[in-house]
């Protein structure tokens, strides 16, 4: 059942999001900033060096394991508000009678 301290988990977990989220894009401005690139928009690839790509390669790399990394640990906190042990929980399309 699906109780006032699941939401409240639910709740600060999405939290924590945001405040990661504003985090990063503080972080990104502050790069952009340094590199003299726009605040804003895509970055066109083609007119940096190639050592320049090597870094971003490097980069994005890094960023699709945290990402990757964040979206399992918040799968786990998700899993502990809203347990599989809930009958027809994460079942589409069964109505139990």
């Amino acid at each position: 059942m699906f109780t006032a301290e699941n939401s409240k988990k639910q709740d600060e977990a999405f939290a924590a999001l945001k405040e990661e989220y504003a985090r990063l894009e503080a972080k990104e401005k502050e790069m952009r900033k340094a590199l003299n690139l726009p605040e804003e928009g895509a970055i066109d690839l083609n007119d940096m060096p190639q050592e320049v790509l090597g870094v971003v390669d490097i980069c994005k790399d890094r960023a699709k394991r945290a990402g990757a990394a964040r979206a399992a640990q918040f799968s786990a906190e998700f899993n502990q508000v809203i347990p599989n042990k809930i009958p027809g929980a994460r079942r589409q399309g069964i109505l139990r009678v």
